[in-house]
C-alpha cells in the first residue's frame, strides 16, 4: 500500500471523525432544545471549535489531493509555454505562505497558552483552540514541499528524455 494514500486516509478519516461529531453535537442540540425546551451551553461552543480544527485540517487534506479550488481563467492569458511556470511559482508563493502562517500560528497559539486565557463555557485553554490553524497549516506545508518535489522531478525527468 502506498504510504501517500495511508496519510491521506488518516487526514480524511480525521476530518470525517471531527465531522461526525459535530454532527451529533447539533443533532442532540437540536433535539434538546425544540422536544425538551432546554439545551446545553457548552455544545454551541465546543461545535464552534471542532469546525476550527475542521476547516484547516481539511484544508491540508485538500491541498494533498489537489482539490483546491483554483481560478483557472488567470493563468489562461498567459502562453501555454509559460503556463507550467507560472503554476510552479505559484505552488512557491503558496508554500512560503504556508510556511510564515504556520509560524505565526504557532507563536500565537503558544502565547496564547502562557498569557491564558480560557473559553467561556469549557474552560479551554485558547492556545489549544487556535492550536488547529498551524497544525493543519504545518500539515499543508509538508504537503506542499511533496508537491514541490514532484514537480522537480517531473521535470528533471522530463528533461532527461
Amino acid at each position: 500500500m502506498n504510504e501517500e494514500k495511508v496519510d491521506l486516509r488518516l487526514e480524511g478519516l480525521f476530518c470525517v471523525l471531527l465531522l461526525a461529531i459535530m454532527t451529533v453535537l447539533m443533532f442532540t442540540e437540536v433535539v434538546a432544545r425544540y422536544v425538551f425546551g432546554s439545551s446545553f451551553i457548552w455544545i454551541e461552543e465546543l461545535t464552534r471549535y471542532l469546525f476550527i480544527w475542521l476547516t484547516f485540517v481539511s484544508a491540508a487534506y485538500v491541498t494533498a489531493t489537489k482539490s483546491h479550488i483554483t481560478v483557472d481563467v488567470a493563468l489562461s492569458i498567459f502562453p501555454k509555454k509559460v503556463r507550467p511556470i507560472i503554476q510552479k511559482i505559484g505552488l512557491l508563493i503558496w508554500l512560503a505562505f504556508s510556511i510564515v502562517i504556520t509560524y505565526v500560528g504557532f507563536e500565537y497559539s503558544f502565547t496564547m497558552l502562557e498569557v491564558g486565557g480560557n473559553s467561556p463555557t469549557l474552560g479551554i485553554a485558547k492556545g489549544f483552540i487556535y492550536l488547529g490553524i498551524p497544525l493543519g497549516y504545518l500539515c499543508m506545508t509538508l504537503r506542499l514541499i511533496v508537491q514541490v518535489f514532484k514537480e522537480i522531478s517531473t521535470r528533471e525527468a522530463a528533461s532527461t528524455k
